[in-house]
């Protein structure tokens, strides 16, 4: 079995990560380059000297070959080829996760009695479920579904225009037809939803997610098999929407920083980035608790103990 292990990064704080190279290393090296030489003696006639290149693959790995040889019966020929490798950032981040491990650098965090021996300052690794952040969540699937109200609002006025309209029908079936008609099955929850859109609570939830967008910090809770939670600080630079949906719903691996250690009876706000949400918890509730089919039940952005709070280097799998 291999003694190597190969993650792949989803998310990377790829400034944090080459600090500590450069710390480790004493400096950082994205490009190296190696010469590689053959020499061989045969029988030839034939004399000269000149360059050959590579195939076409060769010179796109950066490989160049060149040939000497001398006039006579005996021919010394030297082969020399230059190969320049390029790290990526998650080449750089392997190597520098190797040695933490092999260094002993790092704290495994899985469980509560791990949890209680953890201190800020330590880097640790712990696995779980991913589970993003309910208030970003509960505010895009607002905006999505105030998208699809607003389509349905359009049918529901242009059927009220048309049996206006078949009411004042020089047709007394059509008029009549018109006046039993049933009321569009649509029309009352469209009608609950138009009266949310002009609400002050609507321009609120508009607000906090402007806010949240905005952020160069994000809240998402990551959740072990033994319910510890880790409210992970990710950076707005190397955290968007394609990381997030890659990240959905998924087990994975964090690798960071503790910045806080939650005790018994404390917890960490989720809407801590907006106003609403430093005004207290009871604001977001009842703003959420508005929206026409949502609860704060199962989209609780207050993450309570036991939990932990981490500057993550990497997530990854």
């Amino acid at each position: 079995m291999a003694d190597y292990q190969l993650a792949h990064p989803l998310y990377l704080d790829v400034q944090m990560m080459v600090s500590f190279l450069a710390y480790l290393e004493g400096g950082v090296y994205v490009t190296s380059e190696e010469t590689l030489q053959r020499e061989k003696s045969r029988d030839n006639k034939v004399g000269g000297s000149g360059k050959m290149k590579l195939p076409s693959l060769g010179a796109l790995l950066g490989l160049e070959a060149s040939l000497n040889a001398e006039i006579g019966g005996h021919t010394g020929e030297t082969a020399e080829t230059r190969v320049a490798r390029h790290h990526t950032a998650a080449s750089l981040f392997n190597g520098l996760y190797g040695f933490l491990q092999e260094d002993g650098a790092i704290k495994l965090l899985e469980t509560r009695e791990e949890l209680a021996g953890v201190k800020p300052g330590e880097f640790v690794k712990l696995s779980g479920r991913y589970s993003g952040n309910p208030l970003e969540e509960t505010l895009a699937m607002m905006s999505q579904i105030m998208a699809y109200m607003e389509e349905m609002s359009q049918g529901v006025a242009g059927a009220r225009t048309q049996r206006s309209a078949n009411r004042r029908s020089g047709n007394p079936q059509t008029r009549e037809q018109a006046a039993q008609a049933e009321p569009h099955p649509l029309a009352e929850i469209v009608e609950q939803f138009n009266q949310f859109d002009q609400s002050i609570e609507f321009r609120i939830l508009k607000k906090m997610k402007e806010e949240l967008e905005s952020s160069p910090i994000h809240d998402v809770v990551l959740e072990t098999s033994a319910g510890v939670k880790a409210v992970l600080t990710v950076a707005s630079e190397y955290y968007d929407s394609t990381v997030a949906e890659k990240l959905s719903s998924g087990d994975f691996i964090v690798l960071g920083k503790v910045t806080r250690v939650l005790r018994e009876g404390e917890s960490i706000n989720l809407t801590r980035r907006t106003v609403m949400g430093k005004m207290g918890e009871d604001n977001f509730a009842s703003s959420v608790t508005s929206i026409p089919g949502f609860s704060t039940e199962s989209n609780d952005p207050v993450v309570h103990h036991p939990a932990v709070q981490i500057l993550p280097m990497a997530i990854f799998v």
